[in-house]
Formats: C-alpha cells, structure tokens, sequence
C-alpha cells in the first residue's frame, strides 16, 4: 500500500458497515462470513474498502467511498457489493470445481 498505509479489518473501523455488507451478501448471494475477508484503510474523505475472497482470500475487489457516500448515497455501495458478491461467486464454483476435477 502506498504510503505505509495498511489495510485492517473493517469490523474494527466501522462495525455497523462490516455487519452491512455481511448481510447483503448473506441475503443476496449466500455468501457466508468465513468466506470473505472485509478489510479497509480508514482515510479523512472516507475508506477505501478491500473484500479478499477464494481460497486463500487470493482475489479482490476495492474501491474508495467517500463519508458522504456511506453516510446518504448508499447506490455506490449497493453497486459494489453486487459486482463483488458477483465476482466472489464465480471464484467460489471455480475453486470448488478445480478441487473435484481429479
């Protein structure tokens, strides 16, 4: 990361917002907690979310939003975790399937 900058768990910055995307993901695309690491580098303007997912949580998905964006707009956030619970998805039948093929 630039300038030292290290992604920590997002339930420690903002544990409404980890409970959030859990949640959505949960309900939308059956994807479970152990399956996904939420982490994120807490900025003045916002935070810079980074979803790691797949085995060994070796894909990822990030994006910056803004306070105000997690504060009132949530379509951005909304947008995110579709692509990413879309993503994470694919990768997961993926990785199963590389497992099962002998």
């Amino acid at each position: 990361m630039s300038n030292g900058e290290q992604p920590i768990f997002l339930y420690k910055i903002s544990p409404k917002l980890y409970r959030y995307i859990i949640t959505e993901l949960e309900t939308n695309f059956h994807i479970q907690p152990y399956d996904v690491q939420l982490e994120a580098i807490n900025k003045d303007e916002g935070i810079k979310l980074i979803v790691r997912f797949g085995e060994n949580f070796n894909h990822s998905s990030e994006q910056f939003f803004s306070n105000e964006q997690l504060e009132n707009e949530k379509l951005a956030l909304k947008e995110f975790i579709a692509k990413t619970g879309g993503q994470c998805i694919q990768v997961l039948k993926d990785d199963y399937f590389n497992k099962m093929t002998p």
